[in-house]
């Protein structure tokens, strides 16, 4: 057995901002060509335009009610997710636009990571409050999109211009490639979460769904024992993501708003890692706490998840080590004690993860279709 909830572990490498980290380590701002700038810009604008297409592609399926439609949408937010956070990541390696008001551009596009931000939040707690008997989900879903007020972020790159006309330039220079423009500007899209910069259309580039008890509203009540086991399980797991994302979210504006000396982004990194510590330990007690399943190895596959939370724990006991360790003293020093904890930061999650192995050791049907049918598992 194999719930997909496992998978969803792998988005935590996106949630770990270090990408960002590192660009905020940097001594001095790389500053490149306005056209080179432009031209990176639009080459991941396009790599993102492919990979959130096709996490949109659930909105040409069809589905028998409204709870497989939201269960597809889950699905839809991680590949977005994940194609968000790699749209982060190559802007993050940009530099800046070697122009005047170069730097004011970047933050423009950082403030804008924000605003989308919260566009996405809102545009999934309101997937997640449509009801799974209630009218037509696609009806709803459109409607709930439709009534999102999206940020203008040419807009406010037109305000900078006011200020600085090689602004306007770079906005033109934009506007020479289509499908750039129209991934950067459009009208009709909307941004994407994790502090990403890709605008993206409402309907198909949605990302996180808000936190499960949203879904546990309308859900049938979880009687037996082997409700309850996967029901909390889900639960706890979906709780200990969406506060990590928070975190995340947090993190990312109090990074763009420091000073960018090694102190100030050690304290970050510090402060955030131990809250996803606190976190992580708050789910190794709900998971501790669960009844183990009515089924054979029950217990046996209820400490699979005790053991693997246990994991989970340790690595974020070691990430907070080391980032209280990072020297700051040192620009390059500083850079480079980050770049070491990005480096394993990636095996560390695989290696705790990997406990879950060993639930392909087990055979519990009634315990899959209920990791498949219950509510609280479907943003998982």
């Amino acid at each position: 057995m194999r719930p997909g909830l496992i998978t969803r572990l792998s988005l935590l490498i996106a949630i770990l901002p270090l990408g960002s980290l590192l660009f905020a380590c940097g001594s001095d701002t790389k500053k490149v060509a306005m056209d080179d700038w432009v031209a990176d810009l639009c080459d991941a604008a396009a790599d993102f335009d492919d990979a959130s297409d096709e996490a949109g592609s659930f909105l040409d399926e069809e589905f028998d009610d409204n709870k497989e439609a939201k269960a597809a949408f889950a699905k839809a937010i991680d590949a977005q997710k994940e194609a968000q956070k790699d749209f982060r990541s190559a802007f993050d390696k940009l530099g800046q636009p070697d122009i005047e008001g170069g730097d004011k551009v970047v933050e423009a596009f950082k403030d804008q990571f924000e605003a989308n931000d919260k566009l996405i939040k809102d545009l999934g707690d309101a997937v997640d409050d449509i009801d799974d008997d209630g009218d037509d989900f696609f009806a709803q879903f459109i409607e709930i999109s439709s009534e999102m007020e999206e940020p203008d972020f040419r807009s406010e790159l037109e305000d900078l211009a006011d200020d600085y006309d090689d602004v306007e330039d770079l906005i033109d220079e934009i506007d020479d490639d289509e499908d750039c423009s129209g991934t950067i500007f459009s009208s009709d899209s909307a941004t994407g979460d994790d502090g990403d910069d890709e605008p993206t259309p409402a309907a198909t580039r949605t990302t996180t769904a808000g936190r499960s008890p949203v879904a546990t509203r309308t859900a049938s009540p979880a009687n037996t024992t082997n409700e309850k086991w996967v029901a909390g399980i889900c639960s706890s797991f979906q709780g200990w993501v969406t506060d990590l994302e928070d975190a995340n979210t947090t993190f990312q504006s109090a990074l763009d708003r420091s000073s960018g000396d090694g102190a100030s982004i050690k304290r970050l990194l510090v402060d955030f890692l131990k809250l996803g510590q606190t976190e992580t330990k708050n789910l190794q007690k709900e998971i501790t706490a669960l009844k183990a399943p009515d089924v054979n190895d029950g217990g046996k596959i209820h400490k699979v998840f005790v053991d693997t939370a246990g994991e989970l724990v340790k690595v974020f006991d070691t990430l907070v080590a080391d980032a209280s360790k990072i020297n700051t003293t040192n620009p390059a020093q500083t850079r480079t004690d980050v770049e070491n904890l990005a480096a394993g930061i990636g095996d560390a999650f695989d290696d705790a993860a990997a406990g879950f192995d060993q639930l392909d050791n087990f055979n519990a049907p009634e315990i899959e279709r209920l990791f498949e049918s219950r509510p609280e598992c479907a943003g998982l």
